[in-house]
Parts: C-alpha cells; structure tokens; sequence
C-alpha cells in the first residue's frame, strides 16, 4: 500500500473514535501526512434560521457558539491523540454541508485515503439516515476509503 496522504474526517461523536485510531495507526505506520477535517454541520441553524426568522438572535448566536465550542473540543481531543501517538496533524474546519464539505477537501487536497467513522444503523434508523460515509462512498469511486464502524457496546 502506497500511502502518503491520509484525510481523517472526524465529527467528535463515538463512532468516530475507532476511525481515529485506524488513521492515526495508519499514518504512522507508513509515515502519511494526516489530515484531519471536522466540519461544523450547519443544518440545525438553517432549520432553525427558517423557524425563527424574527427576533431569535440570540438562539442562533447560541448554536453558533456551540458549534463553535464543539470544533475546539475536537481540535483538542486530536492534538492530545497525536501526542499520544507520537504524529503530527494538520487539523481543519470547515462550515457547511458535510458531504459536500469532505468531497470539496478531498478534491484539494488529493489525498491518497479517506478514513471515516460510521453508525450501525438498524431499523427505522437506517432508512431515516443520511449516511454519510455510504454516500461518501458512491461519490469517491478515484480514491481509498476505509469506513471503520462502531463496534457493539
């Protein structure tokens, strides 16, 4: 395997925490550079941008600064993991869409593999799903993708 440039694409939550691992193992096992993206999902403030159009400002500063928040609770958790692993990062934010976000990083940066967590989805919740590193999938067919699933709890 050929690997020089791994883009991590990460959201923080749990299910991407074993996709984390895969890359920061990976990029140190065939020294890549590593790349990680976290992108500030931007749909609740347009939901909530549409719902309460008038005299919400407030509300809406409040989820930009969570959002906010929630980028540099990443940044640190991923700078404390590249510590721990003894790599370095470039870590990168983006505002948006996250599909759209990842294929326009991926795009520029013209990484060697993407790595993604994924949900076991079940149910009701899978038909609901956006699922991302699926669609992901069907849009990267030039490039490695590893889509690491949660494992059961």
């Amino acid at each position: 395997m050929d690997t020089d440039s791994i883009l991590l694409c990460t959201d923080g939550k749990s299910h991407s925490r074993r996709a984390e691992e895969w890359a920061f193992r990976l990029a140190s096992e065939f020294r890549a550079s590593l790349t990680v993206l976290h992108v500030r999902d931007i749909f609740l403030k347009q939901f909530y941008n549409e719902i309460y159009a008038q005299g919400r400002r407030e509300y809406l500063e409040h989820v930009d600064a969570e959002l906010v928040r929630e980028a540099e609770a990443v940044k640190a958790h991923i700078n404390k993991c590249c510590l721990a692993n003894d790599i370095s990062c470039d870590f990168r934010v983006r505002y948006g869409d996250p599909l759209n976000e990842i294929l326009d990083e991926v795009k520029k940066g013209g990484y060697d593999l993407v790595v993604v967590g994924g949900k076991k989805l079940r149910g009701i919740r899978a038909f609901r799903s956006w699922n991302l590193p699926v669609r992901l999938s069907s849009k990267l067919v030039d490039r490695s993708i590893l889509i690491v699933r949660e494992t059961e709890p």
